[in-house]
């Protein structure tokens, strides 16, 4: 299928990449907010289609001029920007789309997903890239490769054995993988966790701490002496994209966000 951006769908194939991937979420959910963190140069900003609100988080962003009617970056750090900054008002309301692609460490990007968690509904759609390790080399902590998915699956293992209420469907898309999260649960715009600036915490589950204790030393080695269901990898194909989708609710109609001042 093609899309006039340029970029091909699969309706059964699979993804060439994850870029492509994200590409067809946005075509397929036509998300109203669509949050990402960590957003370098803007590219992956630019594939919303221009009634969404977008809102990027990056500590050192580059975006130049992004062709987008409603945009926002935010120069800080995930953590900074869950803590002290009015999630609710920059989004406009709960989040549709995120997409999780920050710093390389598991403890962080898991961080990042129970944070946005606190704007989800049953709809909301998690993304979080670098999840499929390609070798030792390229999945250590510390950047020594051009291509480095540091540790992020651990976020995978820990998520599946501590989250079962969530859905995680581990895509095997090039480079590096992709997680896809569903499953969240209603959204409570009176609910102060969520609501109320400052208010979210990185570590508030009770096995956060301990979680993330028990597979930091974990290495490549490890992943592969755990087989293949600790992250239970599948192609990402459109068939299977689709899959994921048919368990989301029919959203119900509503008017999309206003222009924002970038």
């Amino acid at each position: 299928m093609n899309d006039p951006t340029g970029i091909d769908f699969p309706s059964e194939g699979e993804y060439p990449t994850y870029f492509h991937l994200l590409a067809d979420l946005h075509r397929r959910l036509r998300p109203a907010r669509y949050l990402e963190i960590g957003v370098n140069e803007g590219h992956s900003l630019a594939l919303a289609g221009p009634t969404t609100r977008l809102v990027g988080v990056d500590p050192e962003p580059r975006v130049g001029n992004l062709e987008h009617p409603n945009w926002t970056v935010v120069s800080t750090t995930s953590e900074n920007f869950f803590a002290c900054h009015d999630v609710l008002g920059l989004l406009g309301g709960p989040v549709d789309l995120a997409f999780v692609d920050g710093l390389h460490h598991f403890e962080v990007a898991l961080a990042d997903v129970l944070a946005i968690e606190r704007y989800a509904h049953p709809g909301t759609v998690v993304l979080v890239h670098d999840v499929v390790p390609i070798d030792a080399p390229t999945s250590t902590r510390e950047r020594a490769t051009v291509v480095w998915s540091g540790d992020v699956w651990k976020a995978v293992v820990v998520l599946r054995r501590h989250r079962p209420n969530l859905t995680v469907t581990t895509l095997d898309v090039a480079p590096t993988g992709m997680a896809l999260i569903t499953g969240f649960g209603p959204y409570r715009a009176d609910d102060p966790s969520r609501a109320r600036v400052g208010s979210s915490s990185r570590n508030s589950d009770p096995w956060f701490d301990d979680a993330v204790a028990s597979l930091l030393p974990a290495t490549y080695g490890d992943l592969l002496a755990m087989g293949p269901d600790a992250l239970g990898t599948v192609p990402c194909t459109g068939q299977i994209i689709a899959e994921c989708l048919a368990r989301l609710p029919r959203p119900e109609p509503e008017s999309r966000p206003g222009t924002a001042q970038t």
